[in-house]
């Protein structure tokens, strides 16, 4: 009984307490396990505040590290000159000899060279590296060649001419029992020896010059035409003077040989194509004019004797012309198409009016008008294709054309360069 009533004031004592108490109840939060604290209170939802702006940006370039001290002088005058800035160029720093080096004793005179060693030929020519049959460039086997057979035929001509051309009848004959005879056998051992002796001088001098100067295959071709018109002047300027033989043949070898070695030397080793087409058109350009003369001159007159000045004069026209136009190569420079097309158009013209005037006329190739109208129509063509030719046509604009036309895209390959200006001939 006693225990019951303990139980009943064990629950009474508790729930007058509450009922007495006037306090709200209270939550109690049990710390998370593992944390020593309890749980922050992370508070109501809120935006974040924007960053501030970031200040203004200083347009002022930054003062000096080091500004320079005011410039005052000893006795405080503000009109005093101010001292010269201190220069900031690196000090150099002078080696001076030592006094007491002595230097050093001379080699013996055994060890003292003499005299310079020159120095051995390289493997570069003239800017070109060494090529060809004689390693001095792609034409040097050419010109070699073209000096050997030269001095070959022209040291026989020297002695087979003079003899063949001969007014004794006995020294023309080829009779080898006649002593003087040009079969004879002394007249064998001349020709031999002065072939041998030629071939020789003009293969020596020929490969020197190869050696030291290089040799393009246009300078080496161009040399051989050059060489025949330069012939044909010697031969053709001694015939002039003296009638005899034995010394045409001799002016006709030297003038072959000045020919060829003109081109060379003055013309240099590596010829453009133009000057060279340029050098040949004018040889061609000065026969074709003097034949038309001498034909005039021949026809008008039907009493004519001698034919020989003719003759000399077209023989020595050639080197004329090709020397008038390198003298014109110091002032232009025409592209070897405009220099053959005027030689087409010349040639064509000249040669259609020759041949349709004398078959008008008869056909009658004895009157004179037929080469004075061939030779105006040929000097006609010649200036009006070299002065009134199209340079537009030539020169293409570097514009491109394509994206100027209504409806087409621009085309995606880069326009060409331009070439040239266009310079008129003659």
């Amino acid at each position: 009984m006693r225990t019951r009533w303990l139980f009943v004031a064990a629950l009474a004592v508790p729930l007058l307490a509450w009922a007495q108490s006037d306090q709200e109840p209270r939550v109690i939060v049990v710390p998370y396990p593992g944390s020593s604290d309890a749980r922050p209170d992370a508070g109501a939802p809120a935006v974040a505040e924007p960053p501030p702006p970031p200040p203004p940006a200083n347009t002022e370039p930054p003062p000096p590290a080091n500004p320079p001290p005011p410039t005052t002088t000893g006795s405080g005058d503000p009109n005093a000159t101010p001292p010269p800035p201190q220069s900031d160029a690196p000090k150099t720093i002078e080696a001076q000899p030592d006094p007491n080096l002595l230097p050093p004793p001379p080699p013996p005179e055994n060890l003292q060279p003499t005299e310079v060693p020159s120095s051995p030929p390289s493997a570069m020519l003239d800017g070109h590296p060494r090529e060809g049959a004689f390693l001095s460039g792609p034409g040097s086997l050419a010109f070699i060649l073209h000096h050997t057979l030269l001095g070959l035929t022209a040291g026989v001509a020297t002695q087979v001419f003079p003899r063949v051309l001969h007014s004794n009848p006995d020294v023309r004959s080829c009779n080898d029992k006649i002593e003087v005879s040009a079969c004879a056998q002394g007249a064998r051992l001349a020709y031999l020896g002065a072939g041998l002796v030629g071939a020789g001088v003009g293969f020596a001098s020929s490969a020197v010059w190869q050696f030291y100067n290089w040799m393009s295959e246009r300078t080496a071709y161009f040399g051989i035409a050059t060489s025949i018109m330069g012939g044909m002047f010697g031969a053709g300027l001694t015939n002039l003077i003296v009638n005899d033989p034995s010394a045409t043949s001799w002016g006709a070898w030297a003038g072959a040989l000045a020919g060829a070695w003109l081109l060379a030397v003055i013309g240099g080793g590596d010829l453009p194509m133009n000057k060279g087409i340029l050098l040949v058109s004018g040889g061609y350009w000065a026969l074709f004019f003097t034949g038309m003369i001498v034909a005039i001159v021949a026809t008008t007159n039907k009493n004519v004797g001698d034919t020989r000045p003719g003759i000399d004069a077209m023989l020595m026209a050639p080197a004329l012309g090709a020397g008038a136009m390198a003298l014109a190569l110091l002032k232009f420079n025409p592209s070897s198409a405009q220099v053959l097309r005027a030689d087409l158009f010349g040639t064509a013209a000249g040669l259609a009016v020759l041949l349709i005037s004398g078959l008008v006329l008869g056909p009658n190739f004895a009157h004179p008008v037929p080469y004075i109208l061939s030779g105006v129509a040929a000097a006609g063509a010649i200036a009006t294709v070299s002065l009134l030719w199209a340079e537009a046509a030539e020169n293409p604009s570097p514009v491109d054309t394509q994206s100027l036309t209504p409806g087409t895209a621009p085309s995606q390959t880069p326009a060409p360069a331009p070439k040239p200006k266009y310079k008129g001939v003659w």
